[in-house]
């Protein structure tokens, strides 16, 4: 009996578990780089950036390539809105994090006027 109460709580709680949606955390920007230049584009993305509260999550991620140095690419709420090559050099990476910047307050925006049209409805 004990068996059976037990194997019914563990069904019960995996597949409440399974269901369970996703949750995210409104402007909180996440450093998933791994090197130097990577966390470079990192502190210069967010220096003096304020991300709006329903932004979602911002990741910054990194990938060593073999061929371009380093790939970069940012993800909101797991969509990827920038992607760049960035080299072994930090020469460049305050104009790519600006470029980066302004491609991520578009897409915010487009995503909230988006959002208020389907409100309409």
């Amino acid at each position: 009996m004990k068996r059976y109460i037990f194997s019914l709580l563990l069904m019960v709680l995996s597949s409440a578990a399974a269901v369970e949606p996703k949750f995210e955390i409104g402007g909180l920007v996440v450093d998933q780089t791994v090197s130097r230049v990577g966390h470079l584009f990192y502190e210069e993305l967010i220096n003096g950036w304020e991300v709006p509260d329903d932004a979602g999550t911002v990741t910054v991620r990194e990938r060593p390539d073999i061929f371009a140095g380093n790939i970069i690419w940012i993800e909101i709420n797991d969509n990827i809105v920038f992607e760049e090559r960035v080299g072994t050099r930090p020469s460049g990476i305050e104009e790519k994090a600006q470029a980066a910047r302004a491609q991520l307050e578009l897409y915010i925006q487009q995503h909230k006027d988006a959002l208020r049209g389907l409100e309409i409805y």
